[in-house]
């Protein structure tokens, strides 16, 4: 296993700061940068395009991730996975591939991210369904009596969010699946801050889609994502996009679709970064899951301590770290957000996020239009904790 001073000696730009911004990007490791230069010196080709040798071995490897991505979130096959660039490519293929029709009702909660939100209210506008949005706790809680006081006959999907991108806080997914069974609705899960900190177990938690961020804590490539369907599903799932790969042309007349998840998958693919995210999958399983997720929560509950011990902080949510993954948010009273960010970055070498987040509907029960947003990985260490507590000490003194 790899220890986490290992992990971190992996990825040399944690050498170059005190790097605490992980909810929204997690550079890869060397061992995914060495994977995808294999690929552009040794076989720079399309996916599944080309009989000769270089070009089966592109495929091959690409089928390769994908087969480590469904083992990974134990779906049963890795048909079950269609690969996208990002999370919310991921999420508008379900809403506008979905069978959603007039005065469906789609149930979401109000922790989610503007992107789980946005394609949805579209479909408001362009096929009349009906958004109900469930309340989270002040600490970002969702609660399953929450989302059951807002099903009726006409549920059609319930959508929740693995983890808050604001408070950090894990959504009880299996219990909401179960609650989604019971309705007889869809069930999906965005799981853009949960994949890499959490397990993700798509038989457990029940859900019929995935959503999947590669370049958050997975540790993999810029520009990666999946999409999980379950497989019984594939077939009522329309492609978002139409094209090469995704079937082919019979006459003047006459498409044919390819089967599930090529066609899903029309035009060319991130080869390289499919790769990449194959090899980063692989790093996570070696370390195992319950060994990042316990690192994490240790390196949360020191970071939460830190900042109570500061007067002027006003730390958001839930003070246990057990219930969280990794992500705090806070403000220091008299100075903004995007001050304290920008200022940390300069004078104290230490990474950041502030605003809103894209999470509007989390934030304004605190009565802010904006947060310091703090997070964590496995690789993440004491000092960069300390880099941040001394920085802002010094601010305000």
């Amino acid at each position: 296993m790899l220890s986490p001073q290992e992990m971190r000696k992996l990825i040399p730009f944690m050498d170059t700061v005190h790097y605490l911004d992980n909810a929204s990007v997690v550079p890869s490791s060397t061992r995914v940068w060495a994977a995808m230069e294999e690929y552009g010196q040794k076989y720079p080709l399309n996916y599944g395009v080309g009989e000769f040798p270089a070009s089966v071995e592109a495929a091959a490897k690409v089928n390769e991730a994908r087969a480590k991505l469904a083992k990974f979130i134990n779906a049963k096959a890795p048909e079950e996975i269609c690969f996208t660039k990002n999370t919310t490519e991921a999420i508008n293929m379900v809403a506008y591939g979905g069978p959603w029709e007039a005065r469906d009702e789609i149930i979401l909660t109000t922790v989610e991210h503007q992107s789980n939100i946005m394609p949805w209210l579209r479909l408001v506008q362009d096929r009349g369904v009906v958004v109900k949005f469930a309340q989270a706790t002040k600490e970002g809680f969702v609660k399953p009596d929450a989302i059951r006081a807002l099903v009726t006959p006409k549920t059609k999907l319930i959508n929740v969010t693995y983890v808050s991108n604001i408070f950090g806080t894990i959504t009880p997914v299996e219990e909401i699946g179960a609650i989604a069974r019971e309705a007889g609705a869809f069930y999906m899960v965005d799981s853009a801050q949960a994949g890499g900190r959490l397990t993700m177990d798509v038989q457990k938690s029940g859900c019929d889609f995935m959503s999947i961020c590669g370049r958050k804590s997975m540790m993999g490539p810029q520009g990666t994502g999946a999409l999980y369907i379950k497989k019984e599903l594939t077939p009522m799932l329309k492609p978002l996009d139409i094209g090469s790969r995704a079937g082919r042309l019979v006459d003047e007349k006459t498409m044919v679709l390819n089967e599930a998840p090529y066609k899903f998958e029309a035009g060319v693919l991130n080869t390289a970064g499919m790769i990449g995210l194959g090899v980063a999958v692989d790093t996570l399983a070696e370390i195992g899951t319950d060994n990042i997720q316990k690192r994490i929560a240790e390196l949360t509950q020191y970071m939460i301590d830190g900042l109570l011990a500061i007067p002027e902080v006003e730390l958001y949510g839930t003070h246990d770290a057990q219930k969280l993954a990794g992500v705090i948010s806070w403000n220091v009273r008299g100075h903004s957000c995007s001050e304290i960010a920008s200022r940390l970055g300069k004078e104290a070498n230490v990474c950041v996020a502030s605003g809103a987040q894209g999470a509007l509907l989390a934030i304004r029960p605190l009565g802010v239009n904006g947060v310091v947003r703090s997070s964590v990985h496995y690789f993440t260490s004491k000092e960069d904790i300390d880099a941040l507590l001394a920085g802002l000490k010094k601010i305000l003194a």
